[in-house]
C-alpha cells in the first residue's frame, strides 16, 4: 500500500507508537535508578541516625544509673554520719552526759529506711522504663532479660501476680522491694554472726567469713564513709541495693 493509503497510515502509526513505547521504557529505567539510589541513601541516613539516637540513649541511661547509685549511697552515708555524730557528741560530754539529750536514733533509722525504700522503688522504676523498649508499660520475658539476665524466667514467674505472662511496672517494683526487704533481713543476721567482737563494725577479715572471695569488692563498694570497716547499716544497705538491681545490672 502507498504511504497515503489507509493501510500505509496505519502501518506508520503503529511504528511510531512502538517507538514511543520504547522511548517511554527507556526513560522509566533512567528515572528509576536515581530514585532507588535516593531511597537507599535515605535508608542509610535513617540507620545512622537511629544508631546515634540509641548510643545517646545508652549514655543517658548510664548517667542516670550512676546518679541513682550515688543517691542510694548518700542515703546510707547521711544516716551513718548522723549516728557517728550523735555518738561523738555524747562521748564529749563525759560525766555531764546525763544532761545531754541525744538525737532520736530510732527516728534516724526510721527516716533512713523510708529513704532507702523510696530509692529502691526509684531504681526499679528506672530499670523497668529502660527495659520497656516498645513503651507499652509491660515487660515481656525478652525485655526482662535486659535487667535480670538468666534470672528473667524466675522473676517473671514470681512477680507476675495476675498471671498475664508480662510484668506491669507495679508488679516489678513491688517484687524488687519485697526481694530487697528479705535480703535485708538475711544481711542483718549475717552481720551479727560475723561481728564476733560485737563492736558494730566488720573488718575485711570478718567480712570474708560471710562474703568469701567477694569480700574486697563488697568492702570497696559498701564502705560509703571510707572508714575501712563496715557498719551494719553500710552492709545491710549495700546488700539491699544489690538485690534491688537485676542480675544483669550488678
Amino acid at each position: 500500500p502507498g504511504p497515503c493509503s489507509s493501510e500505509g497510515r496505519a502501518v506508520r502509526g503503529s511504528v511510531m507508537g512502538t517507538e514511543a513505547e520504547g522511548a517511554g521504557e527507556f526513560n522509566l529505567r533512567r528515572v528509576k535508578k536515581p530514585v532507588f539510589e535516593s531511597f537507599e541513601q535515605l535508608e542509610r541516613e535513617l540507620q545512622e541516625r537511629t544508631q546515634r539516637i540509641e548510643a545517646q540513649r545508652e549514655s543517658v541511661l548510664r548517667q542516670r544509673d550512676a546518679a541513682q547509685r550515688r543517691r542510694e549511697e548518700l542515703v546510707t552515708l547521711r544516716a551513718e554520719l548522723e549516728r557517728q555524730r550523735a555518738a561523738a557528741v555524747s562521748a564529749s560530754y563525759g560525766l555531764l552526759a546525763c544532761f545531754y539529750k541525744p538525737p532520736n536514733l530510732q527516728k534516724i533509722e526510721a527516716d533512713s529506711r523510708k529513704e532507702r525504700r523510696r530509692e529502691i522503688a526509684n531504681y526499679a522504676t528506672f530499670a523497668f522504663e529502660a527495659a520497656d523498649d516498645d513503651d507499652d508499660r509491660e515487660l515481656t520475658v525478652e525485655e526482662l532479660r535486659r535487667i535480670e539476665g538468666d534470672n528473667a524466667e524466675t522473676v517473671m514467674r514470681e512477680a507476675d501476680v495476675d498471671g498475664s505472662g508480662t510484668l506491669s511496672k507495679r508488679e516489678y517494683v513491688n517484687y524488687k522491694m519485697h526481694v530487697a526487704k528479705q535480703v535485708g533481713k538475711l544481711a542483718r543476721k549475717a552481720f551479727k554472726a560475723a561481728d564476733i567482737n560485737d563492736d558494730g563494725d566488720l573488718t575485711l577479715e570478718q567480712l570474708r567469713e560471710i562474703e568469701g572471695d567477694n569480700a574486697e569488692k563488697v568492702m570497696r563498694e559498701a564502705d560509703v564513709d571510707g572508714g575501712g570497716t563496715l557498719s551494719k547499716r553500710e552492709y545491710v544497705d549495700y546488700k539491699m541495693r544489690v538485690a534491688a538491681r537485676g542480675a544483669a545490672q550488678h
